[in-house]
C-alpha cells in the first residue's frame, strides 16, 4: 500500500518535483528546489530514490524498462505515471517566483484536462516529416514539458501512459542489452572512450515526441497559462 494510495493531487494542490538519479544535486539545483517550497505555496511531493516507491500503485507498477532508464528518461516516464494516477502538478526543479494557486484554480473551475505554459519557439521536439513541421509551425497551440498541472484518469493521461509504455515495450529488449551508464544517455551520444553510446532512446523519445503530438491532439481542451520556471542556471 503507497502512503498516496488515494491522492487527488488536483484538489489537494500537490506538486511534483524528482531527482531519480544517483548523483548530487548542484548548488543550484538546491537553490532552485528551494524555491519550489518557498513560492509556489503548494504540498510539494519531492520523489527520488528513497520515496519513489511511497508512490508507485501495487496495481500499476513501473514498467519493467525502469531499472535500465538514464536518469532523465526516468523523469520523462514518473511525470506521465504520476499525471496519469494522481494528477496535480510537475515542474522541473528549476528556479521559481510563480504562486500556482490561481493556476491550479483555473483548471479545477473549468472542464478543461490540463494547463501548462506556451511552448517556446525553440522547445518543439525534432519530430521528422510532416507531422514534425506542423507542430513547429503551431507551436503556440502546444504547452511545455517543464512545468504543468493535469487532472488525473482522463483520455489525455491514459493515451500518454500508453503511447510512452507501448515505446519502452518495444526499446524493452535493447534497453536490458545497454542499460543507460550515466544520467544524460542517450543514442549515439559518444562515451568518455570515444565510442557512441549504444543505449537505445533518443534524447526526446520517451517525452516530446509524444507529449507535443498528444497535447496538438487535444489542445482544445487544454489551458495556457504563465506556469513556466526560469530557464536559467538550473544546472
Amino acid at each position: 500500500m503507497t502512503v498516496a494510495h488515494d491522492l487527488d493531487a488536483l484538489q489537494s494542490r500537490t506538486l511534483f518535483c524528482l531527482w531519480t538519479g544517483h548523483e548530487a544535486m548542484s548548488d543550484d539545483r538546491l537553490r532552485a528546489l528551494w524555491t519550489i517550497f518557498r513560492n509556489t505555496g503548494c504540498a510539494v511531493a519531492f520523489l527520488n530514490r528513497e520515496t519513489l516507491g511511497d508512490w508507485v500503485k501495487p496495481e500499476h507498477p513501473l514498467h519493467p524498462a525502469w531499472p535500465h532508464l538514464s536518469a532523465t528518461h526516468k523523469a520523462d516516464y514518473l511525470r506521465c505515471y504520476l499525471m496519469h494516477h494522481y494528477g496535480g502538478g510537475y515542474t522541473d526543479i528549476k528556479t521559481t517566483s510563480k504562486t500556482w494557486g490561481t493556476f491550479f484554480d483555473q483548471l479545477a473551475q473549468s472542464d478543461k484536462l490540463a494547463l501548462g505554459y506556451q511552448e517556446l519557439p525553440n522547445g518543439v521536439a525534432p519530430i521528422e516529416g510532416p507531422l514534425g513541421d506542423e507542430l513547429r509551425r503551431d507551436y503556440a497551440d502546444l504547452i511545455g514539458l517543464c512545468a504543468f498541472i493535469f487532472r488525473k484518469g482522463t483520455p489525455l493521461t491514459a493515451a500518454w501512459l500508453q503511447r510512452t509504455e507501448a515505446l519502452l515495450d518495444r526499446k524493452l529488449p535493447e534497453l536490458r542489452r545497454h542499460p543507460a551508464i550515466h544520467p544524460l544517455d542517450r543514442q549515439g551520444i559518444l562515451l568518455p572512450d570515444g565510442t557512441p553510446s549504444p543505449y537505445p532512446l533518443k534524447w526526446t523519445e520517451l517525452l516530446g515526441d509524444i507529449f507535443h503530438p498528444l497535447i496538438y491532439e487535444f489542445r482544445d481542451q487544454i489551458i495556457q497559462a504563465p506556469i513556466q520556471p526560469a530557464f536559467t542556471r538550473y544546472r
